[in-house]
């Protein structure tokens, strides 16, 4: 059968041992069956050896003993997982690329990470002649930590189903260029589920000698370069820069990758973020949307530096004041001089009362490399273009305005909030999103903030949409099940937990019983996980 250039297939043996004139003439002069008995025979001692081979890599990965998970469960798909208290997005591309390179380092085979193109998941890349012994390394590891295996280039996923530790999940490794290894975690609400849409992917280079000095060329393109010499030296390398979404953290163990991969990123983001969160509501719904808040930035934003809590109300208790949370008295509709918040970053994001992240983010997807913010655009209706705020807009820069912004968390510099504080402008008072009987429009701040920012050129407009709620909505129970079931919005904003309309038809309790469904860890704000965020629904 064939297989893998670590097995060989007994017909590529054959023709490796054989010559093409002596293939032929036995062809004509030596029975199917005596032909067909020396290739049984070839398989069964090419399976013996490979038996043995991938035992000894079996015993170099229960001897090093890295990376056990808390307990193994069942996907809602029926694949294996693994469970991880606390986990985050974070925290399993790490655990992901800690099991992988620590069993190549157990193997003994050279490898370095690359920048790739896909932000989402980290690249490792081996020279293609150690390709077998990868796979008998990682088949290995995957016996001893159930994950799953599939070819990236060219791309065929119908291995995707079936555990890494069996030999016919690697059935099309022998022709792959690029493979991915998938890991499924969750926490102990099985909730939250990551590894889907991550993994580590294994880049086989190829050794090029027609210069006088070697090169490994690449199989595919990446973010710097597809040939580097073979003799570059090895450098450490920082997670946020194989990653836009992790965390700038140089206390965690960098990776390793070649001298000419540690440069600068195009889309990188080199000035620290900040996030401002408004706490307005002291009631139960209103404590629940703060947390939610906190432990969206914390498992979709790792790389935000601090949290400023605007308190317009006393603070829950269960808030945790640290290194990287602070609590500010703040006054109601005082936003546009928020630019005054006592050691704020120059970049921050907004989240007002109900605003979410709901997927993984990056600084780029709020801002630009050069400080620009990147705000979210919105509708533009009627409704809006006669609004105070668009007026207001108008009269501060002379220019119209096409579009309205996005509820959501939306990016904000100071230099644009201190243009806004220096007109007459910025002191529009909205409604209470959470007491308001419909979902509002464009916040009159973020209106006319981008505006100013747009029309000075510090303002660069994102398509990308939020989804906006209210709590009162007759259908909000189909509309949440779809956001859990799919976690495809990168930004979510709850309104109405406070209008008496859904206080009264459940509305509110739905929305409660969604966010601790959608956000079961605990993020480090936190002195103590309430008790139903522990019971699995």
């Amino acid at each position: 059968m064939s297989d893998s250039p670590s097995m060989s297939s007994a017909a590529h043996v054959y023709k490796r041992l054989v010559p093409q004139p002596m293939r032929s003439a036995a062809a004509s002069t030596v029975p199917g069956s005596v032909r067909r008995k020396v290739k049984r025979r070839i398989a069964r001692t090419l399976s013996r050896r490979e038996a043995r081979l991938h035992l000894r890599a079996l015993s170099r990965v229960r001897k090093a003993d890295f990376g056990r998970s808390e307990r193994r469960v069942r996907t809602p798909d029926g694949r294996v997982g693994h469970v991880h208290t606390g986990l985050t997005v974070d925290l399993a591309r790490r655990l992901d690329h800690d099991l992988v390179t620590n069993a190549l380092d157990a193997a003994e085979i050279p490898w370095f990470a690359v920048p790739a193109l896909d932000d989402r998941r980290v690249c490792i890349a081996v020279e293609h002649r150690d390709k077998g012994a990868v796979r008998r390394a990682l088949r290995a590891l995957l016996e001893e930590h159930t994950g799953y295996v599939v070819s990236v280039s060219p791309g065929n996923n119908d291995t995707a189903m079936i555990p890494g530790s069996h030999v016919r999940a690697w059935k099309n490794y022998g022709k792959a260029t690029v493979v991915r290894i998938t890991w499924l975690r969750t926490e102990p609400t099985e909730n939250h589920w990551v590894g889907e849409d991550q993994g580590i992917e294994i880049e086989f280079w190829t050794v090029n000698a027609d210069l006088p000095h070697e090169r490994l060329i690449g199989p595919r393109p990446n973010r710097v370069q597809r040939a580097v010499p073979r003799d570059a030296l090895g450098v450490e390398i920082g997670f946020n820069r194989l990653c836009g979404y992790s965390d700038v953290d140089a206390s965690l163990e960098p990776s390793i990758t070649l001298e000419g991969f540690d440069i600068p990123r195009l889309e990188e983001i080199a000035f620290p973020v900040d996030v401002v969160l408004e706490w307005q509501h002291a009631t139960p719904w209103g404590e629940e949307l703060l947390r939610a808040a906190l432990r969206s930035v914390h498992q979709y934003a790792p790389w935000i530096d601090v949290v400023h809590v605007v308190a317009q109300a006393p603070v829950p208790q269960w808030l945790h004041r640290g290194e990287h949370l602070t609590v500010t008295p703040g006054l109601l509709g005082a936003e546009h001089r928020l630019h005054r918040l006592p050691d704020l970053a120059d970049h921050f994001l907004l989240l007002r009362p109900g605003a979410l992240l709901g997927r993984p983010v990056r600084p780029f997807d709020y801002f630009t490399p050069h400080g620009s913010t990147r705000p979210r655009r919105g509708p533009w209706t009627a409704e809006e273009s006669f609004s105070p705020w668009a007026g207001a807009a108008y009269a501060a820069t002379g220019c119209t305005i096409g579009h309205g912004y996005a509820p959501g968390p939306q990016p904000h510099s100071t230099a644009i909030l201190g243009r806004l504080d220096s007109t007459d402008a910025g002191a529009l008072s909205p409604p209470d999103g959470q007491l308001h009987s419909v979902v509002p429009g464009t916040h009159p701040v973020d209106g006319l903030a981008h505006h100013i920012g747009y029309v000075a050129g510090l303002a660069d407009l994102s398509g990308e949409a939020s989804a906006a709620l209210h709590a009162a909505h007759p259908h909000i129970g189909n509309h949440l099940e779809r956001l859990l079931a799919r976690r495809d919005s990168q930004q979510m904003h709850f309104f109405g937990l406070g209008s008496e309309a859904a206080l009264s038809g459940d509305g509110t309790e739905a929305v409660l019983g969604f966010l601790r469904r959608y956000f079961p860890v605990a993020s480090p704000f936190e002195r103590q996980a309430p008790d139903h965020m522990d019971a699995r629904p």
